[in-house]
């Protein structure tokens, strides 16, 4: 049941549940070094926690929020941020990078089932017509957690220790918990969900879910071959000196954040059916790119025009696949709602890989050409949704999609 009176403190109380996520997930990127001499470990023993951490996303949440499709969905979301406060503190505490490595790969999967759940709740109390802007506004809060929250993370590292941060996220979770056991409703398991594991994921049979799950991963994918390596672009590419990174840094992170804001407008505006033209568009982008990044006038806006369109699908396809599920798939609504988060992250750790071992032998600057392919791979995958849409459309989708 929609809630109007709790539309507003839900959804901030949920956007400021994407904070206390979007920190968690990104923590150890901005405190890499720290981690590294804290506890006596090389870079690139470290440097695997940013791995350990997309694989157990990946492959853990759709597991784990499949699994947990028939629980009342409100104590499943009160347990599932006990848990999460928990691992943090595990993490904070953490004697070696063992005990790093599996607490963060249990804090990856208690971050995208939050994700899932957080999603289910937005639908519940925001109307439909600002649906699209409360999802939008949850994804606002997680980019935030790059623009705020990495660069004060970096600083409470330096003059306290690489624990701090977490220390930052275990107090947030636990000023969140008690906020929103009272602004949301007490919600019983998901209607529909009473169903058999496997069964939810036959939904990747329909191809109106499975062509949406393939395009996302491709686009992501597209965006962080490129974006994997944007500071080493800024400094070694573009000339960039060391003081005004940080500066560049925090505005690529606005950027993002504007990206979001910017797909809750689109996702209202008739969610996947629009997206061929962002996608054509970045495609135009990173073929155009390797010429662009030649010059620091043309570089600079080539990089923040990127991050502009980063997340423009974030909103359309989550607002996509959870309408398909709940008006046609009922019985994978909880595995529909962590769609984006899982498929973002698959496409993430697929563009960060291929970009490690292309930018070897193609350079920084022709980054821009395998993007490019990722992104037309996008692009063709959505026209092919399309498609699949207008030979089925979705139930009810019609007023929205006008």
């Amino acid at each position: 049941m929609k809630r109007n009176s709790a539309v507003t403190a839900s959804t901030l109380a949920l956007m400021g549940l994407g904070f206390a996520l979007g920190a968690c997930e990104y923590v150890v990127v901005a405190i890499l070094p720290d981690i590294a001499a804290g506890l006596g470990a090389d870079l690139g023993a470290a440097g695997k926690l940013v791995s350990v951490f997309a694989a157990g996303y990946a492959i853990g949440t759709p597991v784990v929020t499949a699994a947990t499709g028939r629980a009342p969905r409100f104590r499943l979301l009160m347990t599932l941020l006990g848990l999460f406060i928990a691992v943090n503190a595990v993490s904070m505490l953490a004697p070696g990078l063992g005990v790093l490595y599996v607490s963060r790969a249990l804090a990856a999967v208690l971050t995208g089932t939050l994700t899932a759940v957080a999603f289910l709740f937005v639908q519940e109390v925001t109307p439909p017509e600002h649906t699209a802007k409360a999802i939008a506004m949850v994804y606002t809060g997680m980019s935030l957690a790059t623009v705020v929250g990495n660069p004060l993370n970096k600083t409470l590292s330096a003059v306290f220790s690489w624990r701090a941060p977490f220390a930052v996220i275990l107090v947030a979770g636990v000023i969140l918990l008690p906020v929103l056991a009272r602004v949301l409703p007490h919600t019983g398991a998901v209607e529909g969900a009473q169903t058999g594991f496997a069964r939810q994921f036959t939904v990747l049979r329909d191809p109106r879910y499975s062509l949406c799950v393939l395009m996302t991963i491709c686009c992501y994918a597209a965006t962080y071959v490129v974006y994997t390596y944007v500071t080493p672009i800024l400094t070694d590419v573009l000339g960039v000196g060391e003081t005004l990174i940080s500066p560049l840094l925090m505005a690529v992170g606005v950027c993002c954040m504007c990206s979001n804001l910017l797909a809750g407008w689109l996702g209202s505006r008739g969610d996947v059916k629009r997206t061929p033209a962002v996608l054509a568009l970045q495609t135009a982008l990173f073929l155009a790119m390797p010429l662009l990044l030649g010059s620091r006038w043309t570089g600079l806006p080539a990089v923040f025009a990127m991050c502009l369109l980063m997340y423009l699908l974030s909103t359309p396809v989550q607002y996509h696949a959870s309408t398909l599920a709940e008006t046609e798939h009922p019985y994978a609504v909880s595995l529909c709602a962590s769609t984006l988060s899982v498929a973002g992250n698959i496409g993430i750790a697929l563009g960060s890989f291929a970009s490690s071992g292309l930018q070897e032998v193609l350079g920084l600057r022709a980054l821009g050409f395998p993007a490019a392919g990722f992104a037309l791979a996008a692009l063709a995958l959505n026209l092919a949704l399309a498609a699949a849409l207008r030979k089925k459309p979705r139930k009810g989708s019609h007023a929205a999609e006008m």
